[in-house]
């Protein structure tokens, strides 16, 4: 029992120059599950109404999901979920519902172009990990610097969308050069 982990959240981030070369890479432990992702399990836990803090700031009581028409994997373009990058530095607060400041998908100054969110699924050993994987290009014209980083999940109640964070961390400054690229691989691990 004492090599048994009851698991935790990860990071990695991959910078690549306008070439393709791998310049920077950083993980972490990251110390981010929010309050949202807490109230959607006691939420299923007790069969109870979910009320969550969305993105913009609602408070909608969710009496039914639809886990069909519930995603994390958003598509190229789509900065409304998935992973998100931004350049906020205030610690995490277990309350947080949104990045303190997103980059949004676009190539205007100070935007980032959104790929599309993967899956992300390892095993190595008794280790398993499951996750999310997205690359943001930077075609902006200027280097950009990501400080925070976080999950999102559409939620689906059969009639209409809401965009929940469930995980933010501040990460140590990460630049992605102009013409260059970031990949932010953010997963759960646990040792069955």
């Amino acid at each position: 029992m004492g090599d048994r982990n009851v698991g935790g959240i990860f990071y990695k981030i991959e910078v690549y120059d306008d070439k393709g070369n791998l310049i920077e890479k950083k993980s972490g432990k990251g110390d981010s599950i929010l309050l949202n992702w807490i109230y959607l399990f006691y939420s299923i836990r007790n069969g109870d109404n979910y009320i969550p803090t969305t993105t913009n700031g609602s408070t909608p009581t969710i009496s039914q999901i639809v886990f069909t028409n519930c995603s994390m994997l958003a598509p190229a373009g789509n900065d409304d979920y998935g992973i998100q990058v931004g350049t906020g530095t205030t610690p995490v607060n277990i309350t947080d519902s949104k990045l303190e400041s997103q980059i949004t998908h676009g190539t205007s100054s100070g935007q980032l172009s959104y790929g599309e969110t993967s899956e992300f699924n390892e095993e190595a050993g008794n280790t398993v990990r499951r996750g999310l994987q997205r690359s943001f290009d930077n075609n902006s014209g200027a280097d950009i610097t990501i400080n925070e980083i976080g999950m999102v999940a559409k939620i689906n109640d059969g009639s209409n969308d809401y965009y929940v964070m469930i995980a933010r961390d501040v990460i140590s400054a990460t630049t992605v050069p102009n013409g260059g690229r970031v990949t932010v691989t953010y997963w759960f691990e646990w040792n069955p």
